[in-house]
């Protein structure tokens, strides 16, 4: 869906209908003092109301689906014209109650902002308040703008450039990719592990039927990923071999007792979160010598490294969300 832009008499800022994508953000009603924010004027909330009774209009002829669609529509807005005062007033309640919690908040954002930066801030916002009207632009500095760090998805592509690069056997050009995939099977593992600590033993059908599912599509990608081990590692290596000596560091990272998240698995026959895949940091690096593949050591480094600087960045990009609100 492509936000429809308008430009609104008076301000002359772009304001987008719809999804708030990135780019327009900065010239949302938001940053405009004495506005705020607007509730009202989307579609989405005519549609909402719609989920109920658009999979019965399915298998209606056209006539009657048009019909039943405007008998729903025109109903939605004559409850919202009678019922605008009582929505109104709770809804003005709620954010008079949530004033004092608001601004507790922002002060703990704004002690830890250095001075220097605010005043640098407040400055920039005076000249884009002067200047919207003649230059809608000039709002660019409410921009989000992070310097990100390498992403795991960029450090991958270096390393297989590096490879191909050096006309590196079959075998090491796709190690990276390899190596990025047992990272996302331990990602997988760690969010299993904390579904299944949240659900208890006490579970319905539907919850075991969807661990079921998830463990099993858990399962096989870690046959896979052993399977190709073989490719990377080289003959010396035996997928069937007993890990039980490996570490557990997908559990020692965890805040909650690993011994809590084994007893819960201990009721499942099949509990592929628990596997110990063969990844450098698993097998060790003496191990990793032996097989002669101690080079894929600083390749898991790297993508560790591009790991950590995504979660830092959605850190930055959840706080840079909070301050907006705020």
């Amino acid at each position: 869906m492509v936000p429809e832009l308008t430009i609104i008499p008076g301000i002359g800022l772009w304001h987008v209908h719809g999804h708030q994508d990135n780019c327009y953000v900065r010239y949302a009603l938001n940053f405009i003092e004495g506005i705020g924010w607007i509730d009202g004027e989307i579609m989405e909330t005519l549609w909402a109301c719609l989920n109920l009774i658009s999979p019965t209009a399915r298998g209606m002829l056209s006539p009657h689906q048009q019909e039943c669609l405007n008998f729903q529509m025109n109903d939605s807005n004559f409850c919202k014209m009678i019922r605008i005062k009582r929505t109104l007033c709770h809804k003005y309640k709620q954010a008079k109650n949530c004033i004092t919690e608001s601004e507790k908040a922002f002060d703990r954002l704004d002690e830890a902002a250095p001075a220097n930066l605010k005043t640098e801030w407040l400055a920039n916002e005076m000249i884009a308040q002067s200047s919207r009207i003649n230059d809608p632009a000039a709002m660019d500095v409410y921009e989000i703008n992070i310097k990100k760090a390498l992403s795991k998805k960029e450090i991958e592509l270096r390393l297989l450039e590096q490879g191909n690069a050096r006309n590196a056997a079959p075998s090491r050009r796709s190690v990276a990719t390899w190596i990025s995939m047992g990272l996302a099977i331990e990602e997988a593992q760690i969010a299993l592990l904390i579904e299944v600590r949240r659900i208890g033993k006490q579970t319905m059908e539907t919850q075991r039927l969807d661990l079921a599912w998830q463990r099993d599509c858990l399962q096989g990608q870690i046959d896979g990923f052993t399977h190709s081990a073989v490719t990377h590692l080289g003959e010396g290596f035996d997928g069937d071999d007993n890990h039980d000596d490996l570490t557990i560091d997908i559990l020692d990272n965890l805040d909650n007792d690993p011994e809590d998240f084994t007893e819960t698995s201990d009721t499942w026959k099949n509990s592929p979160e628990l596997i110990v895949i063969p990844l450098p940091s698993n097998l060790g690096v003496d191990r990793y010598r032996r097989l002669m593949a101690e080079d894929l050591i600083p390749l898991e480094m790297s993508l560790h490294e591009g790991q950590a600087n995504d979660a830092l960045h959605n850190l930055r990009i959840h706080l840079c969300n909070k301050a907006v609100l705020f």
